[in-house]
């Protein structure tokens, strides 16, 4: 039996789950108060009291850290990579996710947390399927402004398990289909995943609207909103990532909620709920282009695909393109656990995490240079 413990910081939770091969032992999700998190501003304000939060659970469900065969973390704000799969926690990772992360986002905290918990002990952490793999189609990074080159960012974890999950179920593997997925959660996330490979994507900046983000916005009223906000960068950078989308038209980020006001006749939240539908069928529409429409299969997954409301709305829009697969839920903590359990089967390899961030020419310069976002 191999052990594997996993983790997963959210923005207002902490999820971790213990495992035997792929039978869960253990599994929580931790809520993080809003009225904690705003005594810690700063991501890596979060470190201790979330490891505390991990320890409590270990300790309750009588598990020890040290009895895991390989801890597998959700992928923190890393830079690029070549390739997807499994990449190994390492002193510039974690230079990188302290000092230079790509982004200001809880999810950096897993493998920090997962090291911390296993040092000494000779056990490997790993990340798995970042958000960043850079192995897209290369006329997809071409935008109209030739300074800014377009570098894929997109869910992978949960979408390429939902791909290999639709993929078992009618006899085939995930390598052989052409998908459309759509991650449908706090953030949502596109993708054309051509035989196991993403070609295009729509980032949770460039797409619809969401529960928390405010999706792609024409640049001429983002670039006027930006300048008379009064917002420092990393501010406006925090609060498009978090507080826009549903969570500002409608004051709650919580789908269900919107769902009970539509229910209860309030038109303006179902004008708001449909319009984030109609922008995931839009971005599902334009992915299908970049294979001139040779699709197999569409997946909706993600916590909001749990809303027969929802991809009730998107189904109408899209089914036309090709059968559309509900596969609801996030499902992380089983697709980290299958990656680690993949790798300790040696059915996968560890990559070597060697990426300098743009602008640094070592480890040392990172840790002597932290950029605005650190």
């Amino acid at each position: 039996m191999s052990r594997i413990l996993t983790i997963n910081c959210g923005s207002t939770s902490t999820k971790v789950a213990f495992f035997d091969d792929d039978r869960e032992l253990a599994r929580a999700s931790i809520d993080v108060p809003l009225a904690d998190l705003a005594t810690m501003p700063k991501v890596l304000d979060q470190t201790g009291y979330r490891t505390a939060q991990v320890r409590e659970f270990l300790l309750h469900n009588d598990l020890d850290p040290a009895s895991a065969e390989i801890v597998v973390a959700r992928a923190g704000t890393i830079h690029h990579v070549p390739r997807d799969g499994a990449y190994a926690v390492n002193e510039l990772m974690v230079a990188t996710l302290t000092y230079a992360p790509a982004a200001q986002h809880a999810s950096a905290l897993s493998c920090l947390i997962g090291r911390e918990l296993v040092e000494g002990t000779g056990i490997p952490v790993i990340i798995y399927d970042p958000t960043c793999v850079d192995a897209v189609d290369e006329i997809a990074k071409i935008t109209g402004v030739p300074e800014i080159v377009n570098m894929p960012v997109y869910h992978l974890l949960n979408p390429k398990a939902a791909g290999r999950k639709y993929a078992a179920s009618i006899g085939s593997e995930y390598t052989e289909l052409n998908l459309v997925v759509a991650h449908l959660g706090g953030g949502i996330t596109m993708a054309f995943h051509d035989h196991g490979r993403v070609a295009d994507w729509i980032y949770d900046d460039g797409g619809p609207m969401s529960p928390q983000r405010g999706g792609a916005i024409p640049t001429r009223l983002l670039t006027d909103f930006v300048y008379t906000s009064g917002m420092t960068h990393a501010q406006m950078r925090m609060y498009l990532a978090g507080r826009t989308g549903i969570a500002a038209h409608l004051g709650t980020q919580d789908v269900r909620e919107v769902e009970r006001r539509i229910l209860a006749g309030d038109e303006h939240a179902e004008l708001i709920y449909r319009a984030m539908a109609y922008g995931v069928a839009k971005g599902i529409g334009q992915l299908a282009t970049v294979r001139a429409g040779n699709v197999d299969q569409i997946i909706l997954t993600g916590g909001i695909a749990h809303s027969e409301l929802f991809t009730g709305w998107v189904c109408e829009l899209v089914s036309w393109i090709a059968p559309v697969t509900v596969i609801p839920g996030e499902n992380e903590m089983e697709a980290l656990a299958a990656g680690g359990l993949r790798v300790l089967r040696g059915e996968e390899p560890v990559h070597d995490y060697d990426v300098l961030p743009a602008g640094y020419s070592s480890l040392e310069d990172i840790i002597a240079r932290p950029s605005f976002l650190a």
